[in-house]
């Protein structure tokens, strides 16, 4: 999964490399295949991301954190993403979908870990981008490095089980907080 080297077979093109037209078809679809796959129930990140072709995946992130922003999904915690009903406005739940999707890759990586560049070339992520996001997530308790320096892996395996298995299983019910 997260290893580095992709088949061959794949065309993956970074966003920033993306054609005006490339972004605008790989945004539409994306939008659509979130939305379907939403409305079926919770998915977590990475889960989103498996449905994406490789040919889009470099605008995954951008439309995940657009979707976010606009209020159309929320994150559930640990990475999982639910549609939003149409309501008034409640107070948002934080969200940061490179986290996520970075959170989800490390769980698949239990045992090596992955270094930063390993993430950004695998994630078609910016390298910067996945730099704060790993600190951001170590600074959190979530991650940590493995042995060797710069390779970073979830700090417990318990939990990696848990974000593997993705939204399945789970029940999730309605809080409110007085």
């Amino acid at each position: 999964m997260v290893s580095g080297r992709k088949p061959a077979t794949e065309r993956v093109v970074p966003y920033t490399s993306m054609s005006e037209k490339q972004r605008e078809n790989a945004q539409r679809t994306i939008l659509k295949l979130i939305r379907e796959t939403l409305h079926k129930g919770p998915h977590s990140a990475f889960e989103l991301r498996a449905c994406v072709p490789p040919e889009d995946l470099g605008a995954f992130h951008i439309v995940l954190d657009g979707m976010i922003k606009a209020g159309e999904i929320a994150s559930m915690g640990h990475s999982v993403y639910a549609q939003v009903p149409w309501m008034p406005v409640t107070q948002p739940v934080r969200a940061d979908a490179i986290q996520d999707i970075i959170f989800g890759a490390l769980s698949h990586t239990i045992k090596m870990g992955a270094t930063a560049m390993e993430l950004a070339d695998d994630l078609i992520l910016p390298k910067d981008d996945v730099c704060r996001a790993l600190e951001a997530l170590e600074l959190s308790g979530l991650i940590r490095e493995t042995r060797q320096k710069h390779r970073y892996r979830l700090a417990s395996p318990r939990m990696a089980q848990k974000i593997r298995h993705g939204a399945s299983g789970r029940i999730f019910a309605d809080v409110r907080h007085g």
